[in-house]
């Protein structure tokens, strides 16, 4: 996303808005029901999705907080993607699309607080830091699941899905 090149904490902050409102978009007008229709055999719906996106904003955030109490960020224990998924999306898996959204929403205030109370400049910002790295893995990964769930709604109106 960034190609090594240093992103300043305002462009940060506007990818991840910007993602988000992506996000939001690719969603809309969808009622409970097809929030919660897996995408495919076997895949998650709509609802895992955003579930999961909480989870690792969750994530990170836990990262943030760990690093300003002067602690090693347990994110990076995380080597079995899969298998933490799996948790997480069953953590999620009794919850209703109203709290999915809320936990979605919440996370994106505490983490928008996080980064606006960060320096607005210094090395931190540099794409090899784990603030960049984090950052740019949270704008890639709404990105990633919105452009998936654009398409698959694309597909399924054409009949294709």
């Amino acid at each position: 996303m960034t190609n090594g090149e240093t992103m300043t904490k305002h462009e940060f902050l506007e990818k991840l808005n910007e993602q988000r409102i992506n996000l939001w978009k690719s969603i809309e007008g969808l009622n409970d029901e097809e929030l919660c229709r897996p995408m495919a055999e076997g895949k998650w719906s709509f609802k895992d999705t955003l579930g999961h996106l909480a989870a690792w904003e969750g994530e990170v955030i836990n990262a943030f907080e760990q690093k300003a109490r002067g602690e090693r960020p347990t994110i990076g224990n995380i080597t079995d993607f899969d298998a933490w998924n799996g948790v997480e999306a069953g953590k999620r898996k009794d919850r209703s699309p109203e709290e999915i959204r809320g936990e979605l929403q919440h996370s994106r205030v505490r983490l928008l607080a996080i980064v606006n109370d960060l320096p607005d400049s210094g090395e931190i910002w540099e794409p090899e830091r784990s603030t960049s790295k984090m950052l740019s893995m949270l704008i890639e990964h709404d990105q990633h699941h919105w452009k998936q769930i654009h398409d698959y709604r694309a597909r399924a109106q054409t009949g294709c899905a």
